[in-house]
């Protein structure tokens, strides 16, 4: 069956309270819950709380009571146990009296536990008509991670038509304008319309560079998004084949942005396809600055190589390649065993989360690893679950009842399957990262090949390539404004000039009529 997001059932609002009154619960077996919630002692409403629902059948008042344990555990801040909470309510259908409440007390807690995995699952799974009596604010944030959702699982329809719904009075809206962006891309790839599926995403990325916070509006996570839709800008245009604008955008991205390593590398490559061959090695300069020493970027180094080769400069060319030998080629000696091992998916969370198993890692795959922003949202997550353990842990009033031993059963499951989760997901980034040295190993053996046989050509043909050489003048690079001076690189690399860059490249390659 279809599912429902009519816009116009999106104003449907729930005439329901979400604190909760001396009068919302008028049993007298819970009388002691509501004085404790009233008095602000909220440990001791939410011990009384669960043990009433433990001792209710299916009353109203029990369902009541179950919705109030939510909210209180929520205001204590203990948001995994709220989730359960109300997860549980959501579990039993829209017959339960407080099932859309509990829709919206999901979406708070999963803000609060910084989650984009499980409960967005849960909404893609539970989703029905019975979400459109959540209040529009709520409604738009649950399709955006049903859209987020779909998307993942490539229903890219699906995922299209919940992110075209959010609003831009929603604080996710930068969030689902951007993902529209890589929907459109992903679908143009699909359908064989990449020209206008680009030009697709290229708006909605443009649309998210437009927006501003505001005292009466502000969206998520919009700087990073910003810097991830230039990135998105750069390679629709690389895609396209425009290397001039996919080089502006990648330079839009701020210095010291999380994405500026990544932005300086694809620079290179839209550069030097752009036939700036200064302008590629000056990128690649920055990127291989002591500042971003233990970096995983092994297709620097190969790219390096590559523009030396194309203006037949071979000495320059094998020195790049002995730069990429000697920083990478032992990785899948040293990661590999690790893979066949057969271990435990929590095994390889450790590698990342225990100082004393990360050393088993080269440190530039660790790095790889650490930086991830999936992997930081793992040990974000893991880190509340350890805290809210200590904190039921440190309640007086709480201490050895059914809720505190429940709670942390809870934890302790959640903290199991999330590392599990953290730990398949760095496992396939680890074969991804074998693959990839393998991949350019293998590259790598072909730039020599290649360089050995241009060499051996050169020689054979007796070129005056000393001569060629001299005769070129390598003049000073433009300056791009008045504010910009001009210093020449002697081997130490200053913070501010890190980014700013720019060679003058020599070219040993015989000319056709030279030939």
């Amino acid at each position: 069956m279809m599912r429902n997001i009519s816009k116009t059932l999106c104003g449907v609002l729930v005439a329901a309270a979400l604190a909760v009154p001396s009068i919302a619960i008028a049993q007298a077996d819970l009388t002691p819950a509501i004085q404790a919630y009233n008095a602000g002692q909220f440990d001791r409403a939410a011990a009384y709380m669960h043990d009433f629902i433990a001792q209710s059948g299916a009353t109203a008042e029990r369902a009541k009571a179950e919705f109030y344990l939510g909210q209180t555990l929520e205001k204590m801040g203990l948001y995994q146990s709220a989730l359960y909470t109300y997860a549980n309510i959501l579990k039993e259908g829209p017959a339960h009296p407080h099932y859309v409440q509990a829709v919206e007390g999901i979406v708070d807690v999963s803000e609060a536990l910084d989650d984009d995995l499980f409960v967005p699952s849960l909404f893609d799974k539970e989703y029905n008509d019975e979400f459109q009596r959540l209040r529009p604010e709520y409604l738009q944030k649950v399709n955006y991670m049903v859209g987020m959702v779909s998307y993942r699982a490539g229903r890219l329809e699906d995922a299209e038509a919940f992110l075209g719904v959010v609003p831009p009075e929603n604080s996710y809206y930068a969030r689902a304008r951007y993902l529209l962006g890589i929907v459109s891309i992903a679908k143009g790839q699909q359908g064989g319309n990449l020209e206008g599926a680009s030009q697709e995403a290229l708006g909605y990325f443009n649309e998210v560079l437009s927006l501003q916070n505001s005292l009466k509006l502000t969206y998520l996570e919009l700087n990073d998004l910003r810097d991830l839709s230039r990135l998105g800008m750069a390679r629709t245009y690389y895609g396209l084949g425009d290397y001039a604008n996919a080089v502006k955008f990648y330079e839009a991205v701020p210095r010291f942005s999380p994405h500026w390593d990544q932005a300086l590398f694809e620079n290179g490559w839209a550069r030097f396809f752009n036939d700036d061959y200064g302008g590629a090695l000056g990128t690649l300069q920055a990127l291989h600055a002591p500042q971003f020493e233990g970096a995983f970027a092994p297709e620097s180094w190969t790219l390096k190589s590559t523009i030396y080769y194309t203006a037949c400069l071979y000495d320059e060319a094998k020195d790049a390649l002995g730069k990429y030998t000697q920083n990478y080629t032992t990785v899948p000696a040293r990661v590999q065993p690790l893979l066949d091992e057969g271990r435990e998916f929590a095994y390889y969370w450790g590698l990342i989360s225990q100082a004393s198993q990360r050393t088993k890692l080269p440190r530039a795959v660790y790095n790889y690893l650490a930086g991830n922003k999936r992997v930081s949202g793992f040990q974000r997550y893991i880190n509340q679950l350890e805290s809210e353990k200590s904190k039921l842990m440190a309640s007086g009033p709480l201490k050895n009842s059914a809720l505190q031993a429940e709670m942390i059963q809870v934890i302790d499951q959640q903290k199991n399957i999330l590392e599990n989760v953290a730990g398949k997901f760095i496992r396939a980034r680890l074969e991804d990262a074998v693959a990839t040295i393998r991949h350019f190993d293998a590259q790598a053996e072909i730039i020599k090949f290649e360089t050995a046989k241009a060499e051996k050509e050169r020689l054979e043909r007796g070129a005056e390539f000393e001569a060629r050489l001299a005769s070129q003048t390598l003049e000073r690079p433009v300056i791009p404004a008045e504010d910009y001076e001009y210093w020449n690189f002697q081997n130490e690399f200053w913070l501010d000039e890190i980014g700013y860059y720019q060679f003058t490249l020599k070219n040993a390659c015989a000319q056709p009529e030279q030939e």
